[in-house]
């Protein structure tokens, strides 16, 4: 029995939209904007200092264009802040993944489970972070040769990350487990994919025209759809892994005594 994409995606979207969807949306949008507008002042702080690569050359009317293109961040940030900060900031994403694939699995639509954001997120979370370097390093690595082995372990391995932090499983065991959970499914994960990757690059294109304004203005807007889009892929991985883990299961032919094999 084939996955049925129509379904995953209408689920998809439903809890997207769901109240905890939006609350989701919404403190993903806060720890994205913070480190992007602190990323903004970085740039701000190097552009203050003539802070240039070697070979480079500066000159104060180029200073004077950098900070025009960033549209004058708020104030200048030493790049250690800045470092600091963004190293919180991809820790609070991946406690925030880890609690989204808990809560889109359950039935739960109207609040953001403490729970699935406090309790047991230490192991996952250093499964989260060393496995997507592993997954990263082998998909491109796939890409390398002629795209296709890419795009099949993209596929392949997609629902690792629901394995870490569902079941517990460490990032070796969960990439195996996607690997058998995907067996005989992976065209139609796919063109799931590709649905999934154009809703996105919609949603991005209405908030990304804000980006034409550049600076705090620009970020505040953009940042609005990568939220969105962020909850919906990961609402739309734990529909299709649902529906995965729900099929029924191939059963082994039967042999008959005289060794014919016959179908269960």
């Amino acid at each position: 029995m084939p996955i049925n994409i129509e379904t995953v995606l209408k689920k998809g979207i439903n809890r997207t939209v769901a109240r905890n969807g939006l609350l989701l949306a919404a403190v993903l949008y806060v720890v994205s904007t913070v480190n992007a507008i602190v990323g903004l002042g970085v740039q701000q702080w190097v552009a203050n200092r003539g802070v240039f690569p070697m070979g480079v050359p500066f000159s104060r009317g180029m200073d004077a264009e950098i900070s025009r293109e960033m549209g004058a961040a708020l104030f200048a940030i030493p790049p250690s802040v800045g470092a600091v900060v963004s190293l919180l900031a991809g820790l609070a994403t991946i406690v925030l993944s880890i609690g989204a694939l808990r809560t889109f699995v359950s039935d739960e639509t109207e609040r953001l489970p403490r729970e699935h954001f406090t309790q047991n997120v230490v192991w996952p979370g250093l499964n989260f972070l060393v496995g997507t370097i592993v997954f990263g390093l082998v998909v491109a690595l796939g890409f390398v040769f002629l795209v296709i082995p890419g795009v099949f372990l993209l596929v392949a391995l997609a629902f690792w990350t629901v394995y870490v932090a569902v079941e517990d499983e460490n990032f070796v065991a969960a990439m195996q487990d996607s690997w058998g959970l995907t067996r005989g499914h992976r065209l139609r994960l796919f063109l799931l994919g590709v649905a999934v990757a154009v809703v996105a690059i919609v949603v991005s294109a209405i908030f990304g025209v804000a980006g034409i304004v550049g600076g705090v203005v620009g970020v505040v807007v953009t940042q609005i759809g990568s939220a969105l889009t962020t909850v919906f892929t990961l609402a739309t991985l734990a529909a299709a892994y649902e529906q995965l883990v729900a099929l029924p299961a191939e059963e082994p032919p039967v042999t008959t005594d005289t060794g014919t094999a016959t179908s269960a």
